[in-house]
């Protein structure tokens, strides 16, 4: 009896509150649109709204309904205001309370309730299990952004990546790595560059934000894929990481497609930041690209004071190179030897040098079993036996490794270039464009060492008399010249596809997909260094000149890169290369200097010899080029 009077007072009360309720949605709803609250760029953040590039028109980002509460809300911030004012009125749920709409939208429940001074009277909380539960166990305080550097080696990590650390209450230098991380990424099924960069740049691969502890990332970053981490310290308040942390439980379960160049990892990182602290609006630096290196340039210079502290972590690779430095060869010969299992560890002595030779030998194992080029049986025995023995002797100072200067020191990605010479003969004008984002020639500062990735390179031609026409348009060109050392021995390669002029400046440019493996080497010459490869180059030619429209061909590719002081750089390259059907040979010699003029101005010069052998037209040509490059 007592619990159906309980129930009847209950439903009574519900029933009382009911037209109050409502009188209280519908002042609210009221006071939004007097306010213009969804004219709030605030309001635009949360919901992801940015204008087409073409007509201006507000659309949402996100590529999933169940972001949105209104029919139209992802073209319609007005109406999405309203409507979510409307649900976050619902009902409470207590058989599922983690899908009700305070639970689904904290972001903008939090943003709603402090913009319109919504009293707990007025809408009372429901509780939210899950989000409670995630919230206590991250124990947000602030925010780093972090950046693993460019890995050449996966499709994914070209240019970069970002990503959020959630700094705990309380933490230390020590507890950093149990903090968790906010990523998002491309949910990516293709493991080669080509498929990689053709969905990427045609947005079929959806995004998506996850969370994990730190420890788990720099493992990933550090020790399986050898990238330097940088990390910077945000000056975001504890009450601003807290809203970051519910829009990133917004957009979590939400589909975005993922888009190489714009909508990618560092674009949406920036976004989350933009909602954290309401006017910050970095991302609307970033209108047509996303670049993560310039995203970081961008946060860096934002705002004066918004980067507090800046931190380095060296990659499994970059320390094993630093400890390199400090053996002689014969001491590398032995230490390689111990971590071979060829020689005993005992054998090495307890000398100074002999604890870096052990040290050395330990990181090595690691560093190949993390690689993959060790099976987990052996390295961990391998690493006993080393470990062992290094246990029986005292501690030294191998010394710090060095610093190299911070990614946001490097040239800007874009590139437009200009130079006047000689071709075929004849006068001519030259003219590129390189959206993105770095060649082997370019300045090396805060970028991967003998890297060169470059999206939708164009070159065009004038020559005397006659209009421009196409050199080469290629929406992929990437090269890995790896340098091989004693303790390693990674594998060159190159690829690249599109258009070009391959068969002489008399014929159009042509498609062709080009590529193949190599192998390089590096010398200290002088004050600079020098890094000499070979490619076996292959390539797939279409054109009408030839005999069957198509040709294959295959051949060496040889080159040299040296530094020429700390501004200049010199690249010369020699190849040969012969079709299937025996009635094209082509061979090729090239030198290019550039010097840097200033942060954001080249002086290059070039000279390219190309000569074509096959029945229609067989001879040799030139260019001859100085010219003028300008980073933006």
């Amino acid at each position: 009896m007592k619990t159906l009077l309980a129930l009847g007072t209950a439903l009574c009360l519900a029933a009382a509150s009911a037209p109050a309720r409502a009188d209280t949605l519908s002042d609210l709803q009221a006071r939004a649109r007097s306010e213009r609250l969804a004219d709030d760029p605030a309001w635009s953040d949360l919901l992801q709204y940015e204008p087409y590039p073409v007509t201006g028109q507000l659309r949402s980002l996100a590529d999933d309904k169940g972001f949105f509460n209104a029919p139209d809300g992802a073209r319609n911030p007005a109406a999405e205001l309203e409507a979510t004012l409307a649900r976050l009125f619902e009902p409470a749920r207590p058989e599922a309370p983690d899908d009700h709409p305070q639970c689904r939208f904290p972001a903008r429940l939090h943003w709603l309730k402090t913009r319109l001074a919504i009293a707990p009277a007025q809408l009372p909380g429901q509780p939210c299990p899950r989000l409670e539960a995630w919230a206590k166990e991250i124990n947000p305080a602030g925010v780093t952004l972090v950046f693993p550097s460019a890995y050449v080696n996966s499709p994914a990590s070209m240019f970069g990546h970002t990503l959020l650390r959630i700094d705990a209450v309380g933490q230390t230098d020590q507890t950093r790595l149990l903090a968790y991380t906010i990523n998002y990424a491309a949910k990516a099924d293709a493991t080669d560059g080509f498929s990689f960069a053709l969905k990427g740049l045609t947005g079929l691969y959806p995004g998506m934000l996850s969370s994990s502890p730190y420890y788990a990332k720099v493992r990933e970053y550090s020790d399986m894929e050898s990238r330097d981490v940088w990390e910077y310290r945000l000056n975001l308040s504890a009450d601003e990481t807290r809203q970051l942390l519910r829009h990133a439980w917004e957009i979590g379960a939400t589909r975005f497609d993922y888009w190489f160049f714009d909508e990618n990892c560092s674009y949406m990182i920036l976004r989350l930041l933009d909602v954290a602290r309401p006017g910050l609006r970095v991302a609307k630096q970033f209108y047509w690209t996303a670049i993560p290196v310039d995203t970081v340039k961008g946060v860096v210079a934002s705002r004066p004071g918004l980067v507090t502290d800046v931190t380095f972590r060296p990659s499994a690779g970059t320390e094993l190179a630093h400890r390199a430095t400090r053996l002689a060869p014969e001491q590398m010969a032995a230490a390689i030897a111990v971590a071979d299992g060829h020689t005993a560890p005992e054998a090495l002595g307890d000398s100074a040098a002999a604890i870096e030779q052990l040290e050395f030998a330990d990181r090595l194992v690691s560093f190949r079993g993390h690689a993959g080029k060790l099976e987990q049986d052996d390295a961990l025995a391998r690493l006993k036996t080393i470990q062992t023995r290094r246990s029986t002797l005292p501690a030294i100072d191998t010394g710090a490794v060095p610093v190299p200067p911070r990614p946001e020191s490097g040239h800007a990605s874009g590139r437009f270039g200009l130079a006047a010479g000689h071709l075929a003969g004849d006068s001519a004008l030259f003219l590129e464009l390189r959206p993105a984002y770095h060649d082997l020639l370019d300045p090396e500062t805060g970028y991967a060492r003998g890297a060169q990735i470059r999206f939708g390179d164009l070159a065009a031609s004038q020559r005397e008399g006659q209009g421009w026409r196409l050199e080469r348009f290629l929406p992929v060109d990437i090269v890995s010249v790896a340098p091989r050392r004693a303790w390693t021995q990674p594998l060159s390669w190159k690829v690249r596809f599109g258009w070009e002029r391959v068969l002489g400046a008399g014929h159009a440019a042509s498609p062709m997909v080009a590529g193949g493996p190599g192998a390089a080497w590096e010398l200290n010459v002088g004050q600079g260094r020098l890094i000499g490869y070979v490619f076996l180059e292959n390539q797939i030619l279409s054109s009408g000149q030839l005999e069957k429209n198509w040709a294959i061909g295959t051949g060496p590719l040889a080159g040299l890169l040296m530094d020429a002081g700390s501004h200049s750089r010199l690249q010369l390259e020699a190849g040969r290369q012969w079709y299937i059907d025996k009635r094209l040979d082509r061979s090729v010699m090239r030198a290019n200097f550039r010097t840097r003029l200033g942060p954001h101005d080249n002086l290059v010069a070039g000279y390219e010899w190309t000569q074509i052998e096959q029945p229609s037209a067989s001879g040799d040509e030139r260019r001859i080029s100085l010219g003028w490059q300008h980073y933006f």
